[in-house]
């Protein structure tokens, strides 16, 4: 601030000097003396005229031109005085107009150079220190508090733009003050230094959902499944790509996310209740949608004898050429035969569901909850084509030790 003001009185200085240098100089001197010169010189060149005309007889009356000349000499003599005198300014008289430059300069500045903002801006910048350490402990709160904070922090990345963490800092700024925009610019720059960092991932891909831009939401998606790839048991990557894609009307994938995500969290963890209710929703659209396998399962009478009392069947359907498991189902084993319904929504992966064979091949097994039951009894069928409304009768008839 002091550095500022000295700069205000130089530039006030210089202005001064510029208005009153001029007005206390005193006449040109020089100025006077050419002027005595040519008046010398006219009146010399006129009288050598007279003496031409006279020789020639164009005149007869010298004297009185002469005395008229001599006469037109002398009345400039005191206009060149007056204007010697009305050229002095007294310095006196100066005064108020150096005053008045100053005050008019000042206040108009002060009117619009938005002293206040700047004063505010000095005052962020001392008291920063102060508030980061608030705002690791989680004491910034108030939204004065947080907009000066963010304030502060786009000052300080103007002098060093690489500073990760202060690009994260400044998107949580944003987001506790409703600014979306801040925090997607300010969480786009994080990423863009350190594209790694599961945690700038998460919130950033979280922002690029609620965009109204297609582009961001692919983009959304992208960093999310590859985040996936290296954790694929981050609950908050999981729950970030099942609402994305809930939103977008993709329930296949939004299902497979929120299904895995259920293994994963407690029985009582806050909010488990919205997904079921939402994972339930998702499913009933997929139903909704007419893409259906029916499975008829039946047992042979050698099966039937040596069925364990607390089975369940396991149903895995895979495309007949690849035995990956496209749709993976367990139901109770009840009474046989039994029908069981598959969709969509019993998929694996999001991105290979059962609307995308053309082709169907199924495997029933039954397994046992008591550990000492070492028997597997299998059925399969053959490769069926598949347009989505096929039934297919699978019979389990094999016993493996």
């Amino acid at each position: 601030m002091t550095l500022f003001w000295l700069i205000v009185a130089l530039l006030l200085v210089a202005a001064t000097a510029l208005f009153i240098l001029p007005m206390l100089k005193g006449p040109n001197k020089k100025a006077d003396a050419d002027r005595d010169a040519l008046n010398k010189a006219f009146y010399q060149q006129r009288l050598n005229e007279l003496e031409v005309d006279e020789a020639l007889g164009v005149i007869s009356e010298r004297d009185v031109m002469v005395a008229e000349l001599q006469h037109n000499l002398l009345e400039d003599i005191p206009a060149k005085k007056d204007t010697r005198q009305s050229g002095r300014v007294s310095r006196a008289a100066l005064l108020p107009g150096v005053v008045l430059l100053c005050v008019v300069s000042i206040g108009l500045y002060m009117h619009t150079g938005a002293m206040t903002q700047v004063s505010q801006w000095q005052q962020v910048m001392t008291s920063m220190p102060e508030m980061r350490k608030k705002a690791d402990a989680g004491l910034l709160n108030e939204p004065e508090d947080i907009a000066r904070f963010a304030l502060g922090l786009r000052t300080e990345l103007l002098t060093d733009p690489t500073n990760v963490s202060d690009w994260a800092m400044l998107g949580l700024a944003g987001l506790r003050l409703g600014n979306g925009e801040i925090a997607l610019r300010s969480y786009e720059k994080a990423y863009e230094l350190s594209p790694n960092d599961g945690y700038i991932q998460i919130i950033y891909a979280k922002l690029l959902t609620r965009s109204n831009n297609p582009d961001d939401i692919v983009e959304a998606t992208r960093i999310l499944k590859a985040l996936l790839k290296t954790d694929p048991e981050n609950t908050e990557a999981l729950s970030a790509l099942a609402m994305s894609a809930f939103g977008q009307g993709n329930f296949h994938e939004a299902i497979a996310a929120w299904e895995k995500l259920l293994t994963l969290m407690p029985a009582d963890a806050k909010g488990i209740d919205v997904i079921r209710q939402s994972l339930a929703y998702a499913k009933s659209q997929v139903a909704s949608s007419g893409v259906r396998l029916g499975v008829t399962l039946s047992i042979s009478p050698e099966v039937a004898s040596q069925m364990p009392k607390n089975g369940s069947v396991l149903i895995t359907v895979t495309d007949g050429e690849s035995t990956v498991p496209v749709v993976v189902k367990q139901v109770s084993a009840g009474e046989f035969p039994m029908r069981v319904e598959l969709d969509d929504g019993s998929a694996m992966m999001p991105s290979r569901l059962l609307s995308s064979l053309k082709q169907v091949k199924i495997t029933a097994t039954i397994t046992s909850s008591d550990k000492m039951d070492k028997l597997r009894m299998t059925g399969e069928s053959r490769v069926y084509p598949f347009t989505g409304q096929e039934t297919v009768d699978v019979t389990i008839e094999k016993i493996e030790q």
